[in-house]
């Protein structure tokens, strides 16, 4: 990537894969390594973060996503497909947040 995510994307896109991770109120061990491979590429120190709550992502961090460039969406959209099938189960909560989170925030779905 080309492109590198600032502070306020970072955090954002950071909040979203956190609460993708916990969305089935599961986490396997295959989520958390691929969430560990998530945040190195992000560049992204977790060490003493506090995701936003899914309740207040629309309000908090859904304008950031928003206005991120094409290049950076893409990469974000392949980090929650990545995360998505890291389990090998694509449940129905998980579905409904990534499909929300492509609809309102304008992100393309990528797959590979």
């Amino acid at each position: 990537m080309d492109e590198k995510f600032t502070s306020e994307e970072k955090n954002a896109v950071a909040s979203v894969l956190y609460n993708l991770a916990d969305a089935d109120y599961e986490n396997h061990e295959s989520e958390r390594e691929c969430l560990e491979v998530c945040m190195k590429e992000l560049e992204f120190d977790a060490t003493g973060f506090v995701p936003i709550p899914r309740n207040e992502m629309q309000k908090r961090a859904y304008g950031t996503l928003k206005r991120m460039t094409k290049e950076k969406k893409r990469t974000f959209s392949l980090m929650m497909t990545r995360l998505s099938r890291s389990d090998a189960h694509f449940g129905p909560s998980e579905r409904a947040f990534v499909k929300e989170i492509l609809v309102m925030c304008d992100v393309p779905f990528v797959h590979r």
